[in-house]
Formats: C-alpha cells, structure tokens, sequence
C-alpha cells in the first residue's frame, strides 16, 4: 500500500464499528483516570492512589490491545478487535518490557553524553557548545531507537514469540523491506494527524464537566485505533 492508502484506511477505521470505538474510548478514560482527577480537582491521597492504580491497569491493557490492532493491520482485516482483558492485560506488560529495553540504552547514553560533553567543556562557552552537541546526538539516537521499537513491537504482533522484539538483525531486515523514509513519513504525518485530533478534542473538553470525558473519550479511541492500524498496515509490507 502507498503511504497516502495508509493513512486513509487509518484515518477511517476506527468508525468501522462506534461501540467497539467507545469502548476502547472508556478503556483510555480508565487509563487516564489520574489526569481526569486532576481537571477535576480532585483532592485526597486514596483517591490519587486508587485513580494511579485504576490508570496503571487500564494502560497496559490498552497497550496489550494496540497488539490485536496492529495484528488485523498486517493481515488487512477492517474488524476492530475485542477486548481480551486477561490476555490484554498480560501483553500490555509484555509490551511494557519492549519499550523499556529499547529506551533504557538510548537513556544510558544520553547520560554517558552529558557527563563527557560536560568533563571535556573548558569554560562556559565550550561546555554549552558541548552539551548541545550531545543533546542533538542523543536526539538522534531516541529517534533511531523509537523506529526500532514500533517495529519490534509490530514484529511481536504478527509472530505472537517475544523473543522476536529483540532479533535486531531481523528488525533491521523489515525496516530496509518497508523502507525507512516511508517509517519515517508515516510517523510524522501521524504525529500531525494525532495533534489534530487533540486540538478538536481540546474544544469538545471546553464544556463543563462531560465535555473533558467525551474529550478523553474520543481522542483516546481515535489515538489507539489510528495509529496501531497504521503500523500493521504499514508492517505488511515487510
């Protein structure tokens, strides 16, 4: 598929079937219910914990669920998945490991960086000239990074074997298959899309009260639904 099919398949799925939309839409409310709490202004330490722990548990399943999206992308199939909360729930973690693995390195480095870039600066002049040099590479590399995990994620979605979210070498295969310029324009004219959707969303929020629900609501069921089909769809082509 060309990037500009991508995108329009993507752009419409989600309103393929509304209640399964909505549903994946109370899900990321759940998974948001810490920032909820806080446009409410609502007070107390249990219920901060509490909302912390519903956000937590909800997250991850919305992030294990991202897998069966992305999974129908690759085998082109327009159904949104069910929700499989069990196996959601325990993808989620799963996924959470990925991401971890591949930013923990990038993060390591950007420390390793600032220490050098801050030892080698002789004066004020040097060391700031340093540290952006550093903070331009260590840019470079979380990008370089984050590619590298969108597709080991995908990768994991169409195999089902975790072990093949870390098979670097084979990853590296896809990406040069898909083709890295076209990674990278999906990502960005994603990024566009999803900021958008937020600014529409913002002005939904402006209602009193129900207005930041259906806000969270929508642009949570959009956000998850668009952009994982847009990675399976654009990882069948590896």
């Amino acid at each position: 598929m060309s990037l500009s099919e991508i995108i329009t398949d993507s752009v419409k799925y989600p309103f393929n079937d509304l209640t399964k939309f909505f549903i994946v839409g109370i899900i990321a409310l759940l998974a948001g219910m810490t920032g909820v709490f806080q446009s409410f202004d609502v007070d107390g330490f249990a219920l901060i914990v509490i909302a912390s722990v519903v956000s937590l548990v909800f997250a991850l399943i919305l992030s294990g669920y991202s897998l069966s999206v992305i999974n129908n992308g690759i085998r082109r199939s327009d159904e949104i998945p069910d929700i499989d909360f069990v196996k959601n729930f325990i993808d989620g973690i799963k996924v959470l490991i990925i991401e971890l693995v591949y930013f923990i390195i990038p993060i390591i480095i950007t420390f390793i960086l600032a220490f050098i870039t801050g030892a080698i600066g002789n004066g004020l002049d040097h060391l700031a000239a340093g540290l952006g040099v550093g903070l331009i590479i260590s840019i470079i590399i979380f990008i370089i990074f984050s590619l590298f995990e969108v597709i080991a994620v995908a990768r994991f979605a169409k195999t089902e074997e975790f072990g093949d979210a870390f098979n670097f070498s084979e990853i590296f295969e896809d990406m040069k298959r898909i083709g890295i310029a076209k990674i990278i324009a999906l990502v960005i004219i994603a990024f566009i899309i999803i900021i958008i959707a937020t600014l529409i969303a913002t002005l939904v929020a402006i209602v009193p009260f129900i207005g930041i629900i259906i806000s969270q609501i929508i642009i949570g069921a959009f956000t998850v639904l668009f952009s994982y089909r847009a990675i399976g769809l654009l990882y069948a082509e590896a």
